[in-house]
């Protein structure tokens, strides 16, 4: 399916947010932030939250610096 990652739109095979998550080979024990279509998903939905075709998915890591 065709989602809209981080302003890019790409195809998926990813079902969750979970998997894709994992296709991206992102740790989900990074400190990340997951919205999709403007909706904040807790990450303890990430599992069960479920992808749709023409979803606008933004992940964003967080950095710590100074």
């Amino acid at each position: 399916m065709r989602i809209t990652l981080n302003g890019k739109e790409q195809e998926t095979a990813a079902a969750t947010v979970a998997e894709l998550l994992a296709t991206m080979k992102l740790d989900e024990a990074q400190f990340l932030a997951v919205s999709r279509n403007g909706t904040v998903v807790k990450r303890g939905d990430w599992t069960a939250t479920a992808l749709a075709a023409g979803d606008t998915i933004d992940i964003l890591t967080i950095v710590g610096g100074g």
